[in-house]
């Protein structure tokens, strides 16, 4: 009797590490897909805001507990860095900063594009741009 309550416990808390190692992953696989799908997001803002993209290189993404934002670098055209801040990983329209140095960024802005609205209020538009000629680096791969 002992015996198969020592094997009912150890049964027990095999299925509970397994379920809590599986929830992990499958939450690991989550957070890697949503980044994926925002830096395609991110590339289809940049080709829209920017003349003359043609390449697009995503260099990782990084968490800061003390803001509670996401962020990551990009290469544009192997010459220009800009960096972005998201407030979450769902959409563009949890950006809260891009940042790039003026004297080292290649990149010119497509006429009027001081006139958009904020990027919150161009997420319909820019997932419409396509992203067929430009090379994008994903940081990300497919099945991480």
């Amino acid at each position: 009797m002992k015996k198969r309550k020592l094997w009912t416990l150890i049964l027990a808390l095999v299925v509970i590490i397994g379920g809590i190692t599986m929830f992990t992953l499958n939450q690991k696989m989550t957070e890697n897909q949503q980044k994926r799908e925002l830096e395609t997001s991110i590339a289809k803002l940049l080709v829209h805001d920017y003349e003359n993209v043609k390449e697009i290189e995503f260099k990782g993404w990084g968490y800061s507990r003390e803001t509670g934002t996401w962020g990551t670098t990009v290469i544009v055209n192997a010459n220009s860095q800009i960096n972005l801040s998201f407030s979450g990983l769902s959409t563009l329209k949890e950006i809260y900063s891009i940042r790039y140095n003026p004297s080292t960024f290649k990149l010119k802005e497509k006429v009027n594009i001081e006139r958009l609205e904020p990027i919150k209020d161009r997420v319909t538009e820019i997932e419409s741009v396509s992203l067929n000629d430009i090379e994008v680096k994903h940081s990300i791969k497919l099945g991480e």
